[in-house]
Order: C-alpha cells, then structure tokens, then sequence
C-alpha cells in the first residue's frame, strides 16, 4: 500500500477538482478525474462517450463495468502514484481498486447540501483548458486560468441534475465512508472553508 495513492472523495460541486488539481502537483503524481475523462469521451463521440452521455446528462452514474475498465487502463499506465477524483463512487467499485491499486489515504470533503446548491449556480467549466471555477458574475465567459473566452455551465450541473445526482451519492458514495474507515485510511475535512483552508488541512493530512 503506497500513501501517495490518494482519494479524493466528497458530493458533487465540494470542491473535489480544485483541491485534486493542487494536490496532485503538490505531489507530484497524475491525477485521474473520471467525470472529465468521460466528458472528452463524449466529445470524441467514441463508444464509451455515446454509452456514459445518457448517464451523466440525467445525473445518474455510469455503470460500474464502464468505469472499472476504464480505471483499470489507467492503472497500468500509473502505477508509481496517483490521485482519483471522486472515485470509487460506489462499494462495487472500491472493493475493486482495493484489487486493483490499494489507496493509501482517503480524504472525504464535508459540505451541507444547501451550500452546494449554493455553488452550483456559480460553477463553470472552461471548454478551452479545462479547468473548473466558481464566478461571480453569472454572465462571466473568460477563463482566469488560459484568458479564453470559454466559460460554460456544465449539463450536469443543472438543479434538478444535481438533486439526483446528490441522491445517488448519498445511496451509493456515502457508504464508502464507514468501508475506508474500517480500513483505518479515511480522513473527513470541512469543505465549506476557504480553498485555501482546504488545502492547508489536506496538505496536513497528507504529511501526517
């Protein structure tokens, strides 16, 4: 078991990708972001884009034999450290990386729903580099990260897609919080602080 195979968990718009992109050049190891990699996916239009784009537009999880594979591929290519973002969302999918690539440490974010729905309506995704921010200005279009015009809303992140996607993770994703703390490796933080609060808490974690 190596310590810097690290998950990253918590409930959709926590803050999870934010947090996986500091950490994972904080230590420096490749970071697997199973919702971005299914988007490009869709963009591609390749076999299992056209299979998951049904899934994530009604905020329901893509089936665990799509995602495992995928997972697994990666896997081979990074075996010396990785950090997952939000991912395993389901015991399925936990018990199998355990096979696969035991974590070392599993860090959960905490945030009420109500602050969620909160930071859904601010979320953007910029279609240039990537990257994913909380704005101000609802009508903002430029990318802070690359300077693009290319800011947009995610299609899963409108409300009702968020309140069934919050759904499933309470069904399917919060039961992996007692199966890692049964491991002794889960760490639960309070996402509602600052991202850089955040981070300072991760980071303490991370060097315990």
């Amino acid at each position: 078991m190596k310590k810097n195979n690290v998950i990253l968990l918590g409930p959709p718009a926590s803050g999870k990708g934010t947090q996986a992109r500091r950490l994972a050049e904080k230590l420096g190891i490749p970071c697997l972001g199973t919702g971005k990699l299914l988007r490009l996916e869709i963009e591609k239009g390749s076999e299992v884009g056209l299979e998951a784009k049904s899934y994530i537009d009604s905020g329901r999880y893509v089936p665990d034999e799509t995602i495992l594979k995928m997972v697994g591929e990666w896997l081979d290519g990074n075996s010396e450290g990785w950090l997952m973002d939000g991912f395993p969302r389901t015991l399925k999918q936990a018990e199998t990386l355990q096979e696969l690539a035991r974590p070392g440490l599993v860090i959960a974010l905490d945030v009420p729903r109500e602050a969620l729905e909160g930071r859904i309506t601010k979320r953007r995704e910029c279609s240039s580099c990537g990257v994913t921010i909380a704005v101000n200005d609802l009508s903002e279009r430029v990318c802070p990260e690359c300077g693009e015009e290319a800011l947009v809303s995610r299609a899963d992140d409108a409300l009702e897609s968020f309140k069934v996607r919050y759904q499933n993770y309470e069904e399917l994703t919060v039961p992996l919080f007692d199966y890692y703390r049964s491991l002794g490796i889960l760490n639960v933080v309070d996402g509602t602080k600052s991202p850089g609060d955040v981070f300072s808490e991760i980071q303490t974690i991370v060097e315990g």
